[in-house]
């Protein structure tokens, strides 16, 4: 490995080493400063953050605190009412119970009822007495308390109200609930007590007010800041109340254990970690809601993308405004070698004009002096020897050249094709015509670039003579779209197909075969399809064409598969990956070519 970054290191540029060097010097000066930062940054926040969800928790606790203070005072008030007690204690309930309306007349029920309208969360009420005097029970929720007594006494709340002797307890009651509640149609928070006489030591009656659950969740829902958050809302006792967010199990024994519910609530621990949470609680006074928020450890983590914010933006600036410092430095000693490179470079490719201007006195300076001079001695000798052969062999070149004019075999075939009209014999001298023409479009001025139109000609051309070969065997059709006519597409690039259909598909088919050519354009491509009724090739044919392999048959001749591959290679050249060619064949049913090549690459409109 340090083999590799050393032999990386001496392939660099002298300026670039020059800026490496220094970099590495200073750059780690810089991240220990940065990470110093970094590290203060992140105590900060991690302190703000807990002093943030210690601010939530205690503003829950304070919502909290009015809902419960309001139904604990409203409890009060029936709890010491002289009307209500006086129902509570009286002696003749049988005779009592004979009036319907005897809450009505008898106990400001009235009041209750516009207590419970004005604040809204108050959603049922119920006092139970003791000495057999029928209960006063009221819903606006369409909800339904038990009527029988004995089943209420029953009841684990109950026994726990009789034992408090007139101590307020809060529990959750869900929904469809059937311990007090013969019908629950949503959930609540209830508060039971038993109304109890201190003097006599006796119960006189119990109480229980439902509160709508809703009210304490949207409370809940404020303090929650992420998904992964959750708040959890105890009774004194540590029963569970109120949840909402994302709760874990193992917190929750955790928080109504023993040791948390009966701690005193001045020496609450407003922040500890369990597992793998942070956990924030409170609770104001003795009789207070337990207050407890969650939150994972690792939701710090996506602050640490604004606490690394300021140290990297320091990191940054300073390496990026020290960039420009060394490489003015760096230039200074690397400018002059990088002059005599440059000169290298041009002298490589064959400019033996190169002369580096020397300014300097030191090691650089006699570099390129002696570049200079050998430049200088190259020049002379390539002067007196390589040059001379060199024409010597382009004159050989231009003498060969001579003998194979392409002018001379045009005249030739145009001699030919004048005796053979004057012979009379039309057939034969339009076949030395189309040759001609062949040639002319093949050959003509070397240009690797045409048009379609072109191409389309030189096909036709080529058909032509095919058709004198095969005469009745073959026939064809060409359909070119007039619009795409003027397009430039690399020179034999559909040619190669049609001559393969003609060469391999049709001499050996021993039937009549047909050749289309089409052209058109496709959205933002030209298509080309080139499709023939001959014998077909396999899978493995086609495999064997794209790899340029050529069987002993067809060694000897100058078109198949290489011509195939080396029309790929061109379209690769040119259009890179945005270009398409496929061939589609089944032995004894033909083969057919597609391709497309991008429209504005070739300048459609």
């Amino acid at each position: 490995m340090l083999a590799k970054i050393r032999e990386y290191i001496n392939g660099l540029s002298i300026k670039k080493k020059i800026i490496f060097y220094s970099y590495l010097v200073i750059t780690p000066i810089l991240l220990i400063i940065s990470g110093l930062l970094f590290a203060n940054n992140y105590r900060t926040a991690l302190q703000k953050e807990i002093d943030n969800h210690i601010v939530q928790v205690k503003g829950v606790e304070d919502s909290l605190e009015v809902l419960q203070n309001d139904v604990t005072d409203f409890s009060t008030s029936i709890y010491v009412n002289y009307d209500v007690l006086k129902i509570l204690t009286a002696s003749n309930p049988f005779d009592m119970n004979q009036d319907s309306e005897l809450w009505k007349k008898q106990a400001p029920v009235q009041i209750l009822q516009d207590i419970m309208a004005l604040k809204g969360f108050m959603k049922t009420i119920a006092i139970y007495p003791e000495n057999g005097v029928i209960p006063y029970r009221r819903c606006i929720d369409a909800s339904a308390y038990q009527d029988d007594l004995e089943k209420i006494r029953a009841t684990e709340t109950y026994r726990e109200a009789v034992a408090g002797k007139g101590k307020a307890f809060w529990k959750r009651v869900p929904r469809n609930s059937k311990d007090i509640y013969q019908t629950n149609r949503s959930d609540k928070l209830v508060l039971y007590r038993e109304i109890y006489d201190l003097a006599l030591n006796t119960p006189l009656g119990y109480l229980v007010i439902g509160t709508d659950a809703d009210i304490y969740i949207n409370i809940c829902k404020n303090a929650i800041q992420q998904k992964n958050e959750g708040i959890l809302i105890l009774s004194p006792q540590g029963e569970e109340l109120i949840r909402y967010g994302e709760i874990d199990e193992a917190v929750v024994s955790y928080l109504q254990s023993d040791e948390v519910v009966g701690r005193d609530y001045r020496k609450r621990e407003s922040h500890v970690t369990y597992g793998a949470y942070h956990v924030y609680s409170s609770q104001k006074n003795k009789n207070g809601f337990i207050v407890c928020k969650m939150v994972p450890k690792d939701s710090f983590a996506s602050y640490w993308q604004a606490i690394a914010f300021q140290p990297l933006l320091l990191l940054l600036g300073f390496l990026g405004g020290l960039l420009p410092v060394l490489m003015f430095v760096s230039n200074i000693i690397s400018k002059p070698l990088g002059q005599v490179c440059e000169a290298m470079g041009l002298f490589k490719n064959g400019d033996f004009d190169q002369q580096v201007e020397v300014n300097t006195q030191d090691e650089v300076g006699e570099v390129a002096a002696c570049f200079n001079q050998m430049v200088l001695d190259i020049k002379s000798l390539i002067e007196n020897n390589y040059v001379m052969a060199l024409r010597e062999k382009e004159s050989e070149l231009m003498a060969l050249q001579a003998q194979i004019n392409p002018h001379f075999l045009y005249n030739t075939l145009d001699s030919l094709y004048w005796q053979a009209q004057n012979a009379g014999n039309e057939e034969i001298a339009e076949d030395i015509l189309a040759l001609s023409n062949l040639f002319r479009l093949v050959l003509g001025q070397g240009k690797g670039i045409i048009t379609v139109a072109d191409e389309q000609a030189l096909i036709t051309q080529y058909l032509q003579i095919q058709k004198m070969r095969f005469s009745k065997l073959l026939d064809y059709n060409i359909e070119i779209q007039e619009e795409i006519g003027n397009a430039t597409i690399p020179k034999l690039i559909l040619q190669p197909f049609v001559e393969n259909a003609v060469v391999h598909g049709f001499e050996n088919a021993g039937k009549a075969c047909y050749l289309t050519v089409k052209g058109y354009v496709k959205g933002d491509m030209i298509e080309f399809i080139i499709k023939d009724t001959g014998i077909g090739m396999t899978a493995e044919q086609i495999n064997e064409i794209w790899q340029g392999q050529v069987s002993k048959k067809q060694s000897s001749q100058k078109i198949g598969r290489y011509a195939v591959k080396n029309v790929k290679e061109r379209l690769q050249l040119r259009y890179h990956d945005d270009f398409q060619l496929i061939i589609e064949s089944e032995p004894g049913c033909g083969t057919v070519v597609t391709m497309q090549i991008p429209r504005g690459e070739i300048g459609v409109d």
